[in-house]
């Protein structure tokens, strides 16, 4: 009964025991704590900057979609431009379009034309569908799709270990009210 009453004592002056070391604690702890708050923003921005791109893929692929008209190079620079906005120029950011088409009787997709933004993205050529063609979806003969295809240079906030980086985005959409998004050389 003693052991027991003296047990009691000690874990009830245990739990009112108020002295400590705060400071070697918060040392020891506000380092973590610090990595685990800015790892998390970093991460987040990370994700939210990849989806910013994708958002605004799918927004340029469904405006070049409902092209009636054919397009010309300006109409493509204001693209890139408009690209730009909708992903805040945060991070450097590459388009490239390119329309293609089924060649049934030959089996194998023909490049219509392509554009791009930037140098560093070169044009498609016919000798890239090959590499490409895989990623289309299986069209009927002599049917269109319009590739749009964007990149995003992606520089994390703080240094926590994770590496710069590039986000490539891709959307195939088939035109929409025309049977083929057509380029203008005027």
């Amino acid at each position: 009964m003693k052991l027991m009453a003296h047990l009691r004592s000690r874990i009830r002056a245990f739990a009112q025991n108020t002295s400590g070391s705060l400071t070697i604690e918060t040392v020891l702890v506000l380092p973590m704590l610090l990595w685990g708050v800015l790892a998390t923003f970093t991460f987040v921005d990370g994700y939210r900057m990849q989806s910013m791109n994708l958002r605004a893929t799918y927004t340029i692929s469904d405006l070049l979609t409902r092209q009636w008209n054919p397009v010309d190079q300006s109409f493509m620079t204001g693209i890139g431009n408009f690209h730009k906005f909708l992903t805040n120029e945060i991070h450097a950011t590459a388009m490239r379009v390119s329309v293609v088409y089924w060649d049934e009787p030959n089996d194998r997709h023909v490049l219509v034309w392509s554009y791009t933004t930037e140098s560093s993205k070169p044009k498609v050529k016919q000798s890239d569908m090959a590499e490409l063609s895989p990623g289309i979806p299986a069209l009927a003969n002599a049917d269109t799709a319009v590739i749009v295809e964007t990149w995003m240079s992606y520089v994390p906030p703080f240094s926590i270990g994770l590496p710069s980086s590039e986000f490539h985005n891709r959307v195939i959409a088939s035109p929409r009210f025309v049977p083929q998004l057509l380029w203008s050389t005027s």
